[in-house]
């Protein structure tokens, strides 16, 4: 098994209210935007959890639903930003995301993890992986393997088309450094993994998880995640996108649906890898937050400031990181939302730097200097 480190990053696209996933219950100017159908509780069955060493007088607790994470931050494994996002902020979803996953001035060629991937060109025959969909941050990446489960990943008639690749394509495309290498990796890569989970019968074998994972499509992603560390491929990054963060009617009942899944799936991912979450790191991040003060459809509308997640190795969990600029009408971002005290580059920055070891930093977050914050010890 490799000891290399892992990264996961998990964005959630329609902008999540991060005020709404960790909150300060007991802020005046919280209470009185939101109608309390809208808010996290201090009190009741339906309470919000409670987080270590939190002030009293704003008490941030977790969304009801939240139990997961509540459970992970509370063991020092997960770390919260918050107040963190584009500080050259756009209400715009398609806007925030290539700004987000660019993490550059225009101009700069690709996406914040392509460019790592171009310059370290790691080994192995699954290096990158993405779940349901390549996000712009992998721009620039030479091969990026797309797929839902992996058995996607395995060639039709696997047994008798990977010989005649070999026969055929790398007749004329062997030599091209650009051609031939990731043909020879795609069959490798198809070969390995129909030994690995194709049965004597032809049949894909189900995987079998250490934990029991919730009954959510969210969970099947993260699965297939676990899976692709555990058979040691060489995954070195992982992305996965969860939509249906974007509540601008009924966002008490949509919220809380899916960050039960996200927090209940997320859990069993981290618990389901055993000794290989000694070398994972998760980054959870959204394109925006939403606004304050709740609109007249029981919703919020697009915001700044939001809420950063980092789970895993290393990472000095059961704190929140970042300057709090609080929620009166003159600290707001425009007199309506939450203002970022934090940009979120230096958290990819802080991760790229201290986990997955980049001694490039400038090469990925061009024109940015990072600035250190205690995500690690």
């Amino acid at each position: 098994m490799s000891d290399d480190p892992i990264l996961v990053v998990v964005f959630l696209r329609g902008g999540a209210d991060g005020l709404s996933l960790v909150s300060p219950t007991a802020d005046e100017d919280y209470i009185a935007a939101r109608p309390e159908a809208m808010r996290v509780l201090r009190k009741g069955d339906g309470a919000g959890h409670a987080m270590a060493d939190m002030a009293a007088d704003v008490d941030f607790r977790f969304h009801p639903q939240a139990r997961g994470l509540s459970e992970l931050y509370n063991a020092g494994e997960l770390a919260v930003i918050h107040a963190s996002g584009l500080t050259d902020g756009t209400r715009s979803h398609f806007d925030a995301e290539a700004k987000m996953e660019r993490a550059a001035v225009n101009g700069s060629a690709g996406g914040w993890l392509g460019r790592w991937f171009a310059s370290q060109s790691p080994e192995g025959i699954l290096p990158l992986l993405a779940v349901g969909a390549a996000p712009d941050s992998v721009r620039g990446a030479r091969e990026v393997a797309v797929a839902d489960a992996l058995e996607e990943l395995i060639m039709a008639g696997g047994a008798e088309i990977a010989p005649l690749l070999r026969r055929r394509l790398l007749q004329g495309f062997g030599q091209h450094p650009l051609i031939g290498a990731p043909i020879q990796r795609l069959v490798q890569l198809s070969t390995t993994l129909q030994g690995r989970i194709i049965g004597a019968d032809g049949e894909a074998k189900d995987y079998v998880p250490g934990v029991d994972y919730p009954g959510n499509p969210l969970a099947g992603s993260f699965m297939t995640i676990a899976r692709a560390i555990k058979l040691d491929l060489g995954l070195r990054v992982a992305t996965l996108d969860f939509g249906g963060w974007d509540t601008h009617e009924d966002q008490a009942g949509i919220f809380a649906e899916n960050v039960n899944a996200l927090s209940s799936s997320l859990q069993a991912f981290w618990r389901d890898l055993g000794n290989e979450a000694e070398r994972v790191n998760v980054v959870v991040m959204s394109e925006f937050g939403r606004r304050l003060r709740a609109n007249t459809s029981a919703g919020t509308d697009h915001g700044y400031g939001n809420a950063m997640m980092v789970l895993g190795a290393g990472v000095k969990g059961g704190q929140m990181l970042g300057e709090w600029p609080g929620l009166a009408n003159d600290a707001l971002d425009d007199r309506a939302d939450l203002a970022i005290t934090t940009d979120y580059r230096h958290v990819l920055a802080g991760v790229m730097r201290q986990h997955m070891r980049a001694d490039n930093i400038s090469a990925l977050f061009p024109d940015f200097t990072p600035e250190p914050m205690g995500l690690y010890g």
